[in-house]
């Protein structure tokens, strides 16, 4: 779907991301986009800054970044972030950009890939925001609102300014620009997955980033599966000592009016209680989210192996 799409997404950290569609099923929901794009702010001559979001590609087929420009900047290259020589975190351009798989995401965010701002034609003051426009293969031109924040007055991880969700700055439906196609209108599920549960361990998780493209909350209220004897919703927070510990999400889990929750190891996720049988890799479960308003919604969840290490999530039966 060539051509110059503005998506102006004003004001707040907003986030969006979707996938196995709810919404008309996903009929002709066909997009490319940056969301949750924020930037750091900059200190007094800093000649350099990096913006950050959420790529999301709500088509069939993938879709690559191939270049971003902006009037705050003299360059804008596309980054990475990785180990190099002497174990030393060393910042490389990504040549053949940024590769958004189809109905997928890809994570931009401080210590991996991100869009860098090279010579900084003025400061990036926090509270303030400015243009970018990216160039997609397939979509074209998109511009995007991108918000600068002050990382050191923010409550969470640098990677993630709304902590999930939104942050307390949101703005009210009607003040936020209808930033999707009309046929993307609804709730969607991204990229949702389970961890293996092999014999002898009772309980499993399941993850995924639910996006509400809607002028309403929504709310995850509830969760079902034949996989498991019980199924609820669980955060993990860190207690009084800087202890993480589980405990269930009262009231469901929210889903900001044109926002997000991201549910991931070590955060918000789908807790499978008393496994009926073990979950092996490679295989898929029927889980149902039922939502505040959208009502259920039945997903297969394949079930992988994190990408990174996690920890234990109640192999003994205790939470």
């Amino acid at each position: 779907m060539p051509g110059k799409v503005a998506f102006l997404l004003a004001a707040v950290l907003f986030a969006l991301s979707p996938l196995a569609a709810l919404a008309q099923d996903g009929a002709d929901c066909d997009a490319t986009l940056l969301l949750q794009a924020w930037a750091r702010s900059s200190p007094g001559g800093a000649p350099n800054g990096a913006v950050f979001g959420l790529l999301v590609n709500l088509g069939d087929e993938a879709d690559t970044l191939t270049g971003v420009t902006s009037t705050v900047a003299e360059v804008v290259e596309l980054h990475e972030t990785r180990l190099g020589d002497g174990d030393m975190m060393q910042m490389h351009p990504v040549e053949v950009g940024f590769v958004v798989p189809p109905r997928g995401y890809l994570s931009l965010e401080p210590g991996g890939l991100h869009m860098m701002l090279i010579g900084l034609t003025q400061p990036l003051l926090a509270g303030e925001s400015f243009d970018l426009t990216l160039q997609f293969e397939r979509q074209g031109e998109v511009v995007v609102s991108v918000p600068i924040v002050d990382v050191t007055a923010m409550d969470g991880p640098a990677e993630l300014p709304p902590a999930g969700e939104m942050s307390e700055a949101e703005a009210t439906p009607e003040a936020v620009v209808a930033a999707w196609p009309e046929a993307c209108e609804g709730v969607h599920v991204l990229d949702a997955w389970a961890r293996p549960a092999g014999a002898g361990m009772p309980n499993s998780a399941a993850y995924g980033l639910v996006v509400n493209l809607t002028p309403f909350e929504e709310r995850i209220v509830a969760a079902a599966s034949d996989a498991a004897m019980a199924v609820e919703l669980h955060e993990m927070t860190l207690d009084d000592n800087d202890v993480m510990r589980m405990r269930p999400v009262e009231g469901g889990i929210r889903v900001p009016a044109g926002g997000v929750a991201l549910l991931q190891p070590g955060g918000l996720h789908v807790m499978l209680i008393g496994l009926n049988e073990p979950l092996m890799a490679g295989e898929t479960l029927d889980l149902t989210l039922e939502f505040s308003h959208a009502g259920e919604t039945p997903l297969q969840v394949p079930v992988r192996e994190p990408e990174e290490p996690m920890m234990d999530m109640g192999a003994s039966g205790h939470h």
